[in-house]
């Protein structure tokens, strides 16, 4: 995969410290409440756009998104943790009919 070079600068610039501090902040809201709980609560329509071959997150987890009303739940299959860098054309085409039949 390619990786566009102003994102490699972009990471290169966060320092030990600043990650350290996201991912222990991270943890702490995801352990508080999980993100489809919160979603839900929003009442607005929600697509998920999940990578099948994640590495980092169970991609069948992504199923926990059907707690949501009204969630629609897409799989990427072959795609990992950041579909818009790795399916950029399927997750635009994904988007743009999300938010099509949203109008």
């Amino acid at each position: 995969m390619d990786v566009p070079d102003d994102l490699v600068t972009g990471v290169r610039a966060i320092t030990y410290r600043a990650m350290r501090t996201v991912l222990r902040r991270n943890t702490a809201y995801l352990a508080e409440r999980s993100v489809p709980e919160r979603l839900a609560a929003l009442r607005v329509p929600l697509l998920v756009i999940f990578g099948a071959a994640d590495p980092r997150w169970d991609p069948s987890s992504a199923h926990r998104y059907g707690a949501v009303p009204d969630a629609r739940i897409e799989m990427l299959p072959g795609v990992g943790h950041l579909p818009v860098l790795e399916a950029p054309g399927a997750t635009a085409e994904l988007l743009l009919d999300f938010t099509a039949g949203a109008r």
